[in-house]
């Protein structure tokens, strides 16, 4: 009997059925990924991942999760768009008492459209989240989680 023939007859069984579930990887801080940025990881994927992660986490564990201020990671615009991410997040909860977010250099000088094709220019300017928009940062919120 094949593959199909066993999931057609409601005999198939997986592999590591009947096992416990597997622990659940434990959420990153905004803090973690301020240092790994530091230390040279692209901060894009590392923001999107926390994105991931904080969609999934409940009120209590996010708000441990962007509890703590990042170190400076060295780039100025990594700083801005952890805080922009930080308050966008917790906004979205509903959460309160991100004072590191507040700091006036977590604020660029000159825009950053994180996205290089110019004819997208239009779109980050529109639909970025204020979060992130009051620091300079423009990024749609549509290109912030994954498809």
């Amino acid at each position: 009997m094949g593959l199909l023939d066993a999931i057609r007859s409601g005999t198939y069984v997986p592999d590591g059925a009947g096992s416990p579930p597997p622990e659940p990887c434990p959420s990153t801080s905004i803090a973690e990924v301020a240092d790994r940025a530091a230390a040279g990881e692209p901060v894009l994927p590392l923001v999107r991942d926390l994105i991931d992660q904080a969609q999934r986490a409940d009120s209590e564990t996010l708000a441990r999760m962007l509890a703590d201020a990042p170190a400076r990671t060295g780039d100025e615009r990594a700083d801005a768009l952890l805080a922009g991410i930080a308050e966008y997040l917790a906004v979205d909860r509903g959460l309160t008492g991100l004072a590191w977010t507040r700091e006036p250099v977590l604020v660029l000088d000159r825009f950053w459209f994180v996205s290089e094709v110019r004819g997208f220019r239009a779109i980050a300017i529109s639909q970025t989240p204020i979060a992130l928009k009051r620091r300079g940062i423009l990024w749609p919120r549509r290109s912030l989680g994954r498809v």
